[in-house]
């Protein structure tokens, strides 16, 4: 529910202007280009005189994202005249109390903003002696990196807090800032769907504000926002993965009602898996009740050290990433292969989130029966036909905005000779937390036997 502000309809002109130039348009107020969305396939080797260079200790992209919304937590100075405007009318209309809560939002949303700046700011330090040659401490970068991630998320949500009272320039400026890298990067949470529903509220007429609530809605089971949103964009303004959302509308309002009931009914010490990464820390839920055999396979092989320093070999834009291959481009073949779950009585559902087995591709756009073993995938949005073929095992609790930070590895792109190509992000670590004391039994299959 979006608390509305007391000021709602008191947003700088200025503001929308410089946030929105009429109808539904990207950040540059360009009219948008859909996309296609990637199609998982095997990742392909890289072409012969493709340079891979590790650059994995100092992300450019990162780097300019995180500054970007530092900047942003601060606001330029012709953002002073607005805000003491837009405080004096918020004093005058308040009641006492209101207006004293909403001068504490102010209060902490400052001061986490002010510490995400201090971080960027020590990470952006650290990354010029590192990338000159001044300190080999790569692990120092990339820990400030992460922290100023979490911090960026901090300062989101005091953001948010904040414009339930008024409609602060720099937490609006923000807000919008951080929307638009969640967009790029496919974090559809509950927290961007609210952001970005305060911010149409608010009258922001951003496509990445639109299309971020939109399909934020859909991962978070706000199906009549969705349906709405969707309606009142234009054609040119929905992508591929929208239109195919769409259209499984239907089912993945079905799937997400099935999982929100099996939710209510989790225990509480389900085991869990945390993974390491080198954009930080991904915490899954594992679903050892509805696909026991796979889950305690799973267990074993994280406490075998198996997917320990292993690449996201394939994450495409929109869809999934793609881990668990010792060779490292989803070729390898497991020793042996795992009997599939997928068909049991009750079983979990392909949503926001979710590990699935990854398995054999077959000869007609299908999968080899019972041939799952060690790669799987982490899912960015909800993919209905998934369980009709493929294990869901898991699902993310903690670590999507991780999920969503990992280096885009497309097998489907034409890699130009002597291109530099970044390398994959990897899991550094994984563990399995509240290890139940005694794991189900592993069904195996031998999906190549003859048949009787």
């Amino acid at each position: 529910m979006i608390v509305r502000s007391p000021l709602r309809t008191f947003v700088p002109v200025c503001l929308i202007a410089a946030l929105s130039l009429g109808p539904v348009q990207n950040s540059r107020g360009q009219q948008p280009n859909a996309d296609t969305s990637a199609q998982p396939a095997p990742a392909a080797q890289s072409a012969a005189g493709t340079a891979t260079v590790d650059h994995s200790g100092h992300d450019h992209a990162a780097q300019a994202a995180d500054l970007q919304a530092a900047d942003s937590a601060t606001g330029p100075p012709d953002t002073a005249a607005e805000t003491e405007a837009i405080l004096k009318e918020f004093k005058e209309m308040a009641q006492p109390e209101l207006y004293e809560d909403g001068m504490a939002a102010l209060d902490a949303f400052e001061e986490i903003s002010q510490q995400f700046k201090d971080k960027v700011l020590q990470m952006r330090r650290h990354y010029i002696l590192f990338v000159n040659g001044f300190s080999d401490d790569r692990q120092t970068y990339l820990t400030l990196r992460n922290e100023s991630r979490e911090l960026m998320n901090q300062a989101y949500r005091k953001a948010l807090d904040l414009i339930d009272f008024f409609p602060h320039p720099v937490a609006m400026r923000y807000v919008v800032t951080v929307l638009e890298q969640r967009f790029k990067h496919d974090v559809y949470n509950a927290e961007t769907l609210e952001g970005a529903a305060k911010m149409l509220d608010y009258g922001i007429r951003l496509r990445y504000v639109a299309l971020a609530a939109a399909r934020a809605a859909m991962c978070a089971g706000d199906f009549p926002l969705a349906e709405s949103l969707y309606k009142n964009l234009q054609e040119d303004e929905i992508e591929d993965k929208d239109k195919a959302m769409m259209v499984q509308f239907d089912a993945i309002k079905k799937q997400f009602e099935t999982e929100q009931a099996l939710l209510r009914n989790d225990p509480e010490d389900l085991p869990q898996v945390r993974f390491k990464t080198t954009r930080g820390e991904i915490v899954a839920d594992l679903y050892i009740h509805e696909a026991p055999s796979t889950v305690a396979h799973f267990i074993e092989l994280v406490e075998s050290g198996f997917y320990d320093g292993l690449d996201f070999f394939q994450v495409v834009e929109g869809l999934l990433a793609l881990t668990g291959d010792p060779l490292g481009d989803g070729s390898s073949r497991p020793d042996r292969y795992l009997a599939d779950e997928h068909g049991r009585d009750v079983v979990r559902m392909p949503l926001t989130g979710s590990l699935v087995m990854a398995k054999l591709p077959g000869p007609n756009n299908d999968f080899i029966p019972n041939t799952a073993g060690t790669q799987f995938a982490m899912l960015f949005m909800p993919l209905p036909s998934v369980s009709e073929e493929q294990t869901v095992f898991g699902r993310i609790t903690k670590g999507l905005d991780v999920l969503g930070a990992l280096r885009r590895v497309d097998p489907h792109k034409e890699k130009k000779k002597g291109a530099v190509v970044m390398p994959p992000d990897r899991i550094l670590e994984a563990e399995i937390l509240n290890r139940p004391e005694t794991l189900p039994e592993v069904i195996y299959a031998d999906p190549f036997a003859p048949q009787p």
